[in-house]
């Protein structure tokens, strides 16, 4: 029997003279039924999936006989996705300070020096974000243990961590899971059982049943949406985003203060370093993730990384934070909205989460809270259902939407801001008012980004030879440089080296689980299955 003699579904139309069908039936060997496609490449140009300029653009790239010096000057930021091309002069000294050679840009493919964005943001430039997030993680790492970049070891010290939230503006629809599964790790993707987002509730004055009884999903795009949007208070939230920061820096000097009450008590001087981060919440207003380790004190040597004396417990350290948090608490500048009065800024009445960072027993270990802080600092506001630019005069009344939570937000902050002492809101209006730094330090926490990005830059100006790097023949080089443009020159150039990169990460990835195997014991290995 051959494939024009085999059976057809019933009611399958025949092509005249062939005996098969036009339209195959998916119910006789789907597999072998052909894939319609929308575009031939061999007529169009298309090909997996670019366009044929790019294509063109592509082809003409890499047949260059310059290709590999191309994608070798372009090495630094060929991950990047909006790289920035300075152009200019590199100038060479001597020891006297005579210039004794020049190089130009024109001399440079593409006449330009290509360099990274340095975006923080993942949902803009990866490339960026992840090397951002690494510098974090590294930056904590130091903090916590020590023993690195001049920083003694800090395996005497104590600290916590801990997570300070906003007080609540008005109802929303949450996801609570009371009791997590043993195997749940994951906090965007649990998928436990929730307990009932409202079971209680009566009906406010604009009519809204004040009551919700589904156990939402972590992808519910209710979520964080007031459950009348009348009744929510928009105005406190934002000015509560504003403020953020203040409040902040009272809280920390409230804990300087409970702390020398503390060491008074025991005729010890205490000393506390901290590092935090934000993170926006879904419901549109932010929340501090921090790190704060207990100092000593040398009084012949102040900056001196000291441990606590060991008469101070961690109980008594987590009970002086606590009290700092619940103590601070003010009034900000009047505004005509609020009857020509402030708002009052505190905590949330439960919105202080704190656990001991290493405690015998505890959950907080030190890989786990490192990589914790430091995944956040890549994050925006694409937790709420929004990442936007400034918002302006012509696109308020785009963003600005009266129907909608984030609109009613952004509404505010341009309301509000139209006032002398919260000028600063239309700035933020795009995150909701709050305009502080996503990671702020103590100085004597660890050391700065900027340490660490020299370290990056050392390593790969010698390529991977930092023995021989030498700081007096660097400062005999003078970089008059200019800004040219932001972005690749073409999309094919784009495809290239962001390909180029990523078969670069996946070789250093690949040599990184290949020593991780040579150095495992094999006593160690576990089944997959344990």
């Amino acid at each position: 029997m051959t494939a024009s003699t085999l059976p057809l579904a019933p009611g399958t139309p025949k092509v005249p003279g062939t005996g098969a069908s036009a339209e195959p039936d998916t119910g006789y060997w789907p597999w072998a039924t052909p894939t319609p496609t929308t575009r031939t490449p061999a007529e169009d140009g298309w090909v997996r999936g670019h366009d044929p300029r790019t294509v063109q653009s592509g082809r003409a790239r890499a047949q260059d006989p310059d290709y590999p010096e191309w994608l070798h000057h372009v090495r630094a930021a060929a991950a990047c996705k909006h790289p920035i091309r300075l152009d200019g002069q590199i100038h060479v000294t001597d020891a006297d300070g005579r210039r004794i050679a020049t190089v130009d840009t024109d001399t440079m493919p593409d006449g330009a020096i290509y360099t990274p964005c340095g975006n923080r943001r993942a949902n803009i430039c990866p490339s960026c974000a992840e090397t951002y997030r690494r510098d974090t993680y590294h930056l904590i790492a130091a903090g916590l243990r020590g023993d690195r970049w001049g920083i003694p070891p800090l395996d005497q010290h104590i600290a916590i961590f801990l997570t300070a939230t906003a007080p609540s503006f008005g109802p929303v629809h949450h996801r609570v899971v009371k009791t997590h599964a043993a195997d749940c790790r994951r906090k965007d993707g649990c998928t436990c059982r929730p307990a009932i987002c409202h079971p209680f509730g009566r009906t406010c004055p604009h009519g809204h049943q004040m009551r919700c009884g589904q156990r939402h999903k972590t992808t519910d795009p209710h979520l964080g949406q007031p459950l009348c949007l009348d009744c929510y208070d928009h105005h406190a939230q934002v000015v509560w985003n504003h403020e953020a920061p203040e409040l902040w820096r009272r809280t920390i000097q409230q804990v300087d203060r409970e702390l020398r009450r503390l060491g008074r008590s025991y005729g010890v001087d205490l000393r506390r370093r901290y590092i935090k981060v934000y993170e926006f919440q879904v419901r549109g207003v932010i929340h501090y993730h921090a790190l704060i380790r207990l100092d000593g004190h040398n009084p012949d040597c102040p900056d001196a990384i000291v441990p606590p004396p060991r008469t101070i417990s961690r109980d008594m350290f987590a009970d002086a934070v606590r009290a700092a948090f619940v103590k601070t608490t003010y009034t900000c500048a009047p505004h005509p909205a609020h009857g020509n009065q402030g708002w009052r800024i505190a905590w949330g009445d439960k919105g202080l989460d704190l656990a001991h960072v290493n405690a015998p027993g505890g959950p907080v270990n030190l890989n786990h809270i490192t990589g914790y802080i430091a995944k956040y600092v890549t994050k925006s506001t694409e937790v709420t259902g929004q990442t936007l630019r400034r918002v302006d005069d012509i696109t308020i009344d785009i963003h600005g939407d009266p129907a909608t939570h984030v609109g009613r937000l952004i509404r505010a902050c341009w309301d509000l801001g139209d006032h002398e002492p919260y000028h600063r809101l239309r700035r933020w209006a795009h995150q909701y008012g709050y305009g502080g730094h996503i990671t702020t330090k103590s100085r004597a926490f660890s050391v700065t980004y900027g340490h660490i990005r020299l370290q990056r830059t050392i390593w790969r100006r010698t390529e991977g030879h930092p023995h021989t790097w030498d700081d007096e023949h660097t400062d005999r080089v003078i970089y008059q440089l200019g800004y040219q443009a932001t972005g690749w020159i073409t999309t094919g150039d784009a495809l290239l080296a962001n390909t180029a990169a990523a078969q670069a990460r996946a070789r250093h990835l690949a040599g990184l689980d290949a020593l991780a195997d040579d150095h495992t014991p094999r006593s160690t290995a576990q089944p997959l299955a344990a």
